[in-house]
Parts: C-alpha cells; structure tokens; sequence
C-alpha cells in the first residue's frame, strides 16, 4: 500500500514540474529535485514509512536520492537560457 502512495506523489512531482516548466525552467527542475529529496527523506524515516525498499542498503538509498536532487538543481543552473 505505501508503495502505492510513494508511486503516486513521484507521478505527481514529474507532473508539477512539467506545469513549473512552463513558468520557468529552472523552476520545474527545483520542483522535479523535490522528488528525489523526497524519497530519500522518506527512506530516513523509521518503519513502516521506510519499508517501500527492500534488500538494499538505506544509507545508499538515502545518498543516491540526495545526489540526484543535487545533481538536478546543478544542471538547472548550469544550462543557459534561451530567451
């Protein structure tokens, strides 16, 4: 069941920053960050939130998330406007 809901708020993050994106570019790629930090907030927190994942190592999924979130903001502010 919470896999679900992880599942739906990801579907719902790309669809927020798509709607941002129209506004401005950079601001869609903060918004589409959220997700990643997100999930990585989610995977910090005690059971049953953090159960979504299993088999894996959580301080990996925690980096991993945080990274990307990271890495988005960077390239939103390293790529030039075309206006």
């Amino acid at each position: 069941m919470l896999r679900d809901w992880a599942l739906l708020g990801c579907l719902l993050g790309i669809l927020t920053a798509a709607a941002c994106t129209i506004i401005d570019f950079r601001l869609g790629a903060i918004v589409m960050a959220v997700v990643p930090a997100g999930l990585a907030t989610m995977r910090a927190m005690p059971p049953p939130w953090d159960e979504v994942w299993t088999n894996r190592s959580k301080s990996v999924d925690i980096g991993t998330g945080l990274f990307f979130a990271l890495v988005l903001v960077a390239l939103a502010f390293v790529v030039p406007e075309s206006r």
